[in-house]
């Protein structure tokens, strides 16, 4: 075997070369904290000034920014009076579920018009400007619903359950005023529609007794 010098020579080198990186990259990585405060001081108008140009826009659109208020109604809901044992499972319905019809059939265009023309919540150049939909759409969305829900005791099984008891009506408008007419009548809406809705199944529920009076008559004759 055989050895080349040149070749010992040439790893050598290699060895302390790479020696030498290792050595010039842990000097660089080993940075004092005076040095980085030294690149924040240089830098500190880079980072400040960003800084204050937020805080000022923030502090703008927070002083310009019209105030919005939000007037709430809580109706709750009572039971039914009718017995439910003498009412059939098929003629009554969950609460949740009759809120939800009662918003379809009283945040029609019709009755969201007549709230915007009563109480003036859009000028008239507005008015001409967008269609009634995108009008009622945007009051659709200024109105919130919210379910209030609580654990009680199920009179049928006597076991805890969580129930809808209540519900909140609320409107937001630049006029705060506006914002509590506007809510009073959404709660004047549903109260009427539930009346309009109780009775009918009040109806349904007098002509299904009737049915099963007559019913019973005739077997018992």
């Amino acid at each position: 075997m055989s050895t080349d010098p040149q070749n010992l020579f040439g790893k050598h080198c290699k060895s302390v070369d790479n020696t030498m990186n290792m050595a010039v990259e842990f000097e660089e990585e080993g940075k004092s904290l005076g040095e980085y405060l030294a690149v924040l001081n240089r830098r500190k108008k880079q980072l400040i000034i960003p800084v204050v140009v937020t805080f000022v826009v923030i502090a703008l659109i927070a002083l310009l920014w019209p105030p919005t208020y939000r007037s709430t109604a809580t109706i709750l809901i009572e039971e039914q009076e009718i017995p439910k044992d003498l009412v059939r499972s098929t003629i009554t319905s969950y609460a949740n579920q009759q809120i939800q019809v009662i918003t379809q059939r009283t945040m029609t265009l019709k009755n969201i018009m007549s709230l915007v023309e009563k109480y003036e919540l859009y000028d008239k150049a507005e008015l001409q400007r967008r269609t009634k939909t995108e009008i009622a759409k945007e009051v659709q969305e200024n109105v919130r619903l919210d379910l209030v829900s609580a654990e009680v005791v199920d009179p049928r099984s006597g076991r805890p359950t969580e129930a809808t008891i209540a519900f909140t009506l609320s409107y937001d408008h630049k006029n705060p005023s506006k914002a509590q007419k506007v809510t009073n009548e959404l709660v004047t809406l549903y109260l009427n529609e539930n009346l309009k809705s109780r009775t009918e199944k009040s109806e349904n529920t007098s002509s299904f007794l009737k049915s099963e009076a007559t019913s019973l008559s005739q077997t018992l004759k």
